[in-house]
């Protein structure tokens, strides 16, 4: 495995488990059970990619590298902030398109810089850009 394709792995392995983070941070706040079962769903999907990225570090004997405790903190602080005054299925969709259009917008760029790296990073860097976009067009249906 190449110093190229841990950063990738690295990469998916934080944002997987940033978007499942920040997903489970949203449900306490979420009343439309429709919402609470599609965000369940798409924190299992983050879920997954997270843990096959840290199986595919740790077949080449790399621990993952976690990520930041601050931006953890701010993101749920953030989180937490935003729905403070509109807790609307609307409003937390809205939360969650912005989510996934960075995600995907983050992760288009990993895939340019990462292009030569081993398939299956670059698999599981599409699949998670795939999820994204799912997450974001089911979103639209709450605006």
């Amino acid at each position: 495995m190449t110093e190229k394709d841990k950063q990738l792995l690295n990469y998916i392995n934080r944002n997987a488990k940033m978007g499942g983070d920040n997903l489970e941070t949203l449900m306490p706040d979420v009343k439309d059970e429709r919402l609470k079962e599609t965000l369940q769903s798409q924190v299992a999907e983050y879920r997954t990619v997270e843990v096959q990225a840290k199986e595919k570090l740790a077949a080449a004997g790399e621990q993952p590298e976690d990520g930041s405790k601050i931006t953890q903190f701010c993101c749920r602080v953030m989180i937490n902030a935003k729905t403070m005054m509109d807790k609307s299925a609307e409003h937390i969709a809205e939360m969650v398109i912005q989510g996934s259009t960075m995600g995907i917008i983050d992760v288009t760029k990993q895939l340019k810089e990462h292009s030569d790296c081993n398939c299956d990073a670059v698999n599981l860097a599409y699949r998670l850009k795939c999820i994204e976009q799912k997450n974001l067009d089911e979103m639209k249906h709450y605006l």
